[in-house]
C-alpha cells in the first residue's frame, strides 16, 4: 500500500525513497533553495514519520545551512559546546582519530538535558573520510511499539533525569532536567521511548538508583535491534537531518586518521510530553 505522505510529497514533485524498512528516507527533486513552505512542511513531516531523512547533492555554504534550517524552527546550540568561529549558530562534529583508534560514540539524543531539547538537528557534509566515519540511526517509534504491554504500563507517567555528561564546560549548563520515558511526537501524535546514553539517563522517578539504572539499561539495550536501524555512509554533499523526539544516532569511529568534519545546526523544540 502506498504511503499517503510519500504520495503527498510526490504531488510536489518530490521523490522519496525509503532507505531500511521503516526507518530513514532519501529526498530529491527540488534543490532547497527552491523549496516553498509546503514543501518544507512535506519535509518536516517526512523526517518525524521516518526518523531521519538524507538530502543528497546539496553541497551547501553555511549561510544556505542555516537559511534552509531555520525554516524548520527558531535554531538552538549545545550549552558547553564550541560553535564555528564566523557562524555562532553551527557547531562543529570533528573527528579525527589516530591510526587504529576506534571510539564510536554511544547512542544518544541531542541534548535532552535541558528544559525543551532540540526537535530536529541537521549535519551538511563539509568534509568526509573516503571510508568509514558512518553515522546510524535508532527508530524509537519501534523501540516503544514492540515493548510488551505490561512494559508499557510501568513507563506510563514515568520519568528519567536528564544531566550533563561529555560537554567541554559542564559549568554553563543548566541543572538535571526530568523528561518522561515515553513522548507524544506533536508532527506524527505518535508514542516514542525517549532515553538516552546512561551517562545522562541516570534515575527513574519513584525508583531507587539500582532499578532505575537497571530499567534504563534494559530499555537502552533493547533500543538498538537491528530492525530500528539505518546507517548513513557520507558522501560530499549530503545533508542530514532527523527528529530527536523519536531516534537516536551514534557516529562510527572506525575512519582512522582520515578527517570527519559535519556542520551541525538544530531547532529549539518544546517540552517533552507524554500526551
Amino acid at each position: 500500500m502506498d504511503n499517503p505522505l510519500i504520495e503527498s510529497a510526490k504531488r510536489l514533485q518530490l521523490h522519496v525513497e525509503i532507505m531500511t524498512g521503516r526507518t530513514g528516507v532519501s529526498i530529491t527533486g527540488i534543490p532547497i533553495c527552491d523549496m516553498t513552505e509546503k514543501h518544507i512542511k512535506i519535509v518536516g513531516k517526512l523526517v518525524s514519520e521516518f526518523c531521519v531523512a538524507v538530502l543528497p547533492n546539496q553541497h551547501l555554504k553555511p549561510e544556505e545551512h542555516i537559511a534552509f534550517f531555520k525554516r524548520f524552527g527558531p535554531l538552538m546550540t549545545t550549552p558547553g559546546f564550541d560553535c564555528h568561529p564566523e557562524w555562532p549558530e553551527i557547531q562543529l562534529a570533528k573527528k579525527r582519530g589516530g591510526r587504529g583508534e576506534i571510539l564510536s560514540g554511544p547512542f544518544h539524543t541531542d541534548t535532552c538535558f535541558v528544559a525543551k531539547p532540540p526537535s530536529y538537528s541537521s549535519l551538511n557534509a563539509a568534509k568526509v573520510p573516503k571510508h568509514g566515519g558512518d553515522t546510524v540511526f535508532l527508530n524509537q517509534y519501534l523501540a516503544y511499539e514492540s515493548l510488551s504491554d505490561v512494559m508499557k504500563g510501568w513507563l506510563k507517567g514515568l520519568k528519567f533525569k536528564h544531566v550533563v555528561y561529555g560537554i567541554d564546560r559542564p559549568e554553563e549548563v543548566p541543572d538535571p532536567v526530568w523528561h518522561p520515558a515515553v513522548r507524544t511526537n506533536p508532527v506524527t501524535r505518535r508514542k516514542s521511548l525517549y532515553i538516552t546514553m546512561p551517562m545522562r539517563c541516570v534515575e527513574a522517578s519513584g525508583m531507587s538508583r539500582e532499578e532505575g539504572n537497571a530499567l534504563i539499561s534494559f530499555l537502552y539495550e533493547h533500543s538498538q535491534k537491528l530492525h530500528t536501524m539505518y546507517r548513513h555512509r557520507w558522501s560530499p554533499g549530503d545533508l542530514l537531518m532527523w527528529d530527536n523526539r523519536c531516534s537516536l544516532h551514534a557516529a562510527v569511529a572506525d575512519h582512522e586518521a582520515q578527517t570527519r568534519i559535519l556542520h551541525r545546526l538544530m531547532c529549539q523544540g518544546e517540552v517533552p510530553s507524554e500526551d
